[in-house]
């Protein structure tokens, strides 16, 4: 699949992904969800995840049926949820969380996370969440460097 995020000239950004098949999904995006989608990114090919997020988009699952409904967040897999919260843990700080967390936090903080939802903590080694900070900060950098009207592609 291919992930495409373009930066909006006179619209908002946009997330695009189209599918080995050829079919696509879209949504307008913005500057905290383009940086949110990268985290995933990051997270989901250093883990492996197949049923995360852009997972699910590449088998088909649209991009408007992910979020919060009613105050409450769907999620399918435990892929799904593990990834989310390292993601939301990972984006702390630029939500006004505080300084970024370090490993030992973030996996107190992913514990407390995984069993409120009621679902095994996932393995992540201190090398997985080192190369993931490393693949954020430069998936992050690019992006702020893509002009009006470009677009940053990755492949999942």
């Amino acid at each position: 699949m291919t992930i495409r995020l373009t930066r909006g000239k006179d619209g908002p950004d946009t997330l695009t992904c189209v599918r080995d098949d050829g079919s696509c999904t879209w949504q307008p995006s913005s500057e905290f969800f383009a940086r949110h989608d990268l985290i995933h990114y990051a997270v989901e090919t250093t883990l492996g995840y197949k049923s995360a997020f852009f997972g699910l988009v590449a088998v088909g699952r649209d991009l408007d049926s992910f979020g919060t409904k009613n105050g409450v967040k769907d999620v399918y897999t435990d892929e799904e949820g593990w990834a989310e919260s390292l993601v939301g843990l990972l984006q702390w700080p630029s939500v006004g969380g505080g300084p970024p967390l370090d490993d030992e936090a973030l996996e107190d903080m992913l514990q407390t996370a995984c069993a409120n939802g009621k679902t095994p903590t996932p393995a992540v080694t201190p090398q997985q969440l080192a190369r993931i900070r490393a693949d954020v900060s430069a998936l992050h950098r690019h992006w702020e460097r893509v002009p009006p009207g470009e677009s940053l592609e990755l492949r999942f």
